[in-house]
């Protein structure tokens, strides 16, 4: 694994590339992050992915948006609008990085959202997408954020914060800002009416029911038979009921993904 900046001055973005291990690798695979605390929650999942793809031949990329993670910038700088350009500036990196000219992309929950509005402004750069665990509805995924952050009853801990005008709005979400126009920014995801003209082959894997599933489901049946959708009984990476599975990899998700993959 190498890591290393890249991106703008005034926007630099945290890399991790794992090259194709055995050399001569012509596949390329971009992941991306859900948001907040499921990406602390999913990091681990995410690294031990990019290696098995790395071991399997591909050249594999994971990055952290601006604002988030080991990149730069504050919680609050961070945006959907922002982690789309910053999305399309790591397809960039890694068609340099790997010498190919297409990457797949696997994109986790509001990540796997993330990998589908960018597909559709850069479709020529896509051929593969995974969505696994996608936000389909941002409105009902705020309320399932804003009532699991609610139900917390931490002894010393007090209420989420609330901020200010000034301080971007919004509130404190499992410990993270989530400024008012982030919040619009997800309520106004709607998977299920944004997916026409993604690539021919796409995958949607999910592990546990959510609101709009049944929509998504009949659009991926009603394709060419190229796209896929399926339901595996695992672990959701993005969430844990700590201590009790606290760091539990889903394995046989990351193994359908990897064959479906091939």
């Amino acid at each position: 694994m190498i890591s290393f900046y890249f991106g703008s001055t005034d926007r630099r973005l945290f890399g991790a590339y794992h090259p194709a291990q055995g050399g001569g690798g012509n596949r390329a695979v971009l992941l991306c992050y859900p948001w907040g605390f499921e990406y602390a929650n999913a990091h681990r999942s995410m690294v031990r992915l990019a290696n098995l793809l790395s071991q399997a031949g591909y050249h594999a990329l994971r990055f952290d948006y601006y604002g988030t993670g080991d990149s730069a910038g504050e919680d609050r700088d961070a945006d959907l609008s922002g982690a789309r350009e910053d999305i399309a500036r790591a397809i960039g990196e890694l068609r340099e990085l790997s010498g190919v000219e297409t990457v797949s992309i696997i994109g986790l929950r509001l990540g796997a959202a993330l990998a589908v509005m960018t597909t559709r402004d850069m479709p020529s750069m896509v051929d593969r997408l995974v969505l696994w665990d996608p936000v389909i509805d941002g409105v009902r995924y705020m309320e399932e954020l804003y009532d699991l952050d609610d139900s917390l009853n931490i002894p010393g801990v007090g209420s989420a914060g609330v901020f200010s005008v000034e301080d971007g709005g919004g509130r404190e979400v499992m410990g993270l800002p989530l400024t008012a126009r982030v919040a619009s920014e997800i309520s106004g995801v709607k998977l299920t009416t944004t997916l026409s003209g993604l690539p021919n082959e796409t995958l949607v894997i999910v592990t546990c029911a959510s609101s709009g599933q049944k929509g998504l489901k009949a659009y991926v049946d009603g394709t060419n038979g190229q796209s896929t959708f399926e339901r595996i009984e695992d672990h959701a990476a993005w969430h844990e009921d700590w201590p009790d599975n606290a760091g539990v990899i889903p394995v046989s998700v990351l193994n359908r993904i990897l064959s479906w993959m091939r």
